[in-house]
């Protein structure tokens, strides 16, 4: 076999030359496994086709989750809240308040308010499940440092809000109150831009699993004091308005992005 200038392939047999037929193609070219190109064309559509099928599974799937988890979390948020906040209410030795704010805390006290944190970002972590829900490693431990951070304004908005109780003072600042739930949320649903929609619902309710119960956890410390009237029906009242509304608008916000997930 042998190829001259022109561009058509001739078989050459002592001195004479013959043409190959136009009809017939050469041998296809074979890949590194031994595929042939029309193989690889083949079943490059046929992987296409599967991964369309399953993109589409794994939305339904996820459809189809959604609100199960979602309900989880919520029902995982009202346990906690009320339970918290049962347990705040009980005779604690409360902080001092000074001048410039909070000067003495009682090592009980802040054993037990860091007890809470811990157990609110461990069901927070468990319900959301960051490595799952979220598309990168990145934004996953991302999220466990801005659920950790809100744990910890969380616990010092409790403090806070316990110094109080005795004084005859009222605690102020409530739009920076109802900022800490917030924040949190609306970051977090940031992190989840390229997730999905409810990967960003889910992500952002998990930051309020920390921030609701642990303001939960305030208003009861300053119920707790002998000199208020204040009654769990109060300390829920406040927390529902300092932090579940707060959290709900922040939600509701990240809900209604309309991106698609890449």
């Amino acid at each position: 076999m042998t190829q001259d200038a022109s561009p058509r392939l001739h078989l050459v047999t002592d001195n004479s030359v013959a043409r190959l037929p136009e009809d017939v193609r050469p041998q296809d070219e074979r890949t590194a496994d031994g595929r042939s190109t029309d193989q690889v064309v083949a079943d490059g559509g046929v992987m296409a086709d599967l991964m369309r099928r399953a993109e589409a599974l794994d939305a339904q799937l996820a459809a189809e989750q959604a609100p199960r988890s979602l309900a989880a979390a919520a029902l995982a948020g009202a346990t906690l809240t009320v339970v918290l906040a049962l347990l705040g209410r009980q005779a604690w030795e409360l902080p001092q308040r000074g001048a410039g704010g909070v000067t003495e805390v009682p090592q009980s006290l802040l054993t037990f308010l860091i007890i809470c944190a811990a157990l609110c970002v461990w069901a927070a972590g468990r319900l959301v499940r960051p490595a799952e829900t979220l598309r990168s490693a990145v934004a996953a431990h991302s999220w466990w440092a801005l659920v950790a951070g809100s744990a910890l304004v969380s616990l010092a908005a409790a403090l806070s809000l316990a110094s109080f109780a005795g004084t005859g003072q009222r605690p102020g600042e409530l739009l920076l109150r109802c900022a800490v739930p917030l924040v949190p949320a609306v970051l977090a649903g940031v992190l989840a831009a390229d997730a999905g929609r409810a990967a960003r619902i889910r992500a952002a309710l998990g930051t309020g699993l920390v921030t609701v119960p642990m303001t939960a956890v305030g208003w009861a410390l300053l119920s707790s004091s002998p000199r208020s009237t204040a009654g769990l029906d109060d300390v829920l009242g406040m927390t529902l308005l300092s932090a579940v509304a707060p959290l709900a608008v922040a939600v509701a916000f990240v809900a209604a992005d309309r991106r698609r997930p890449r």
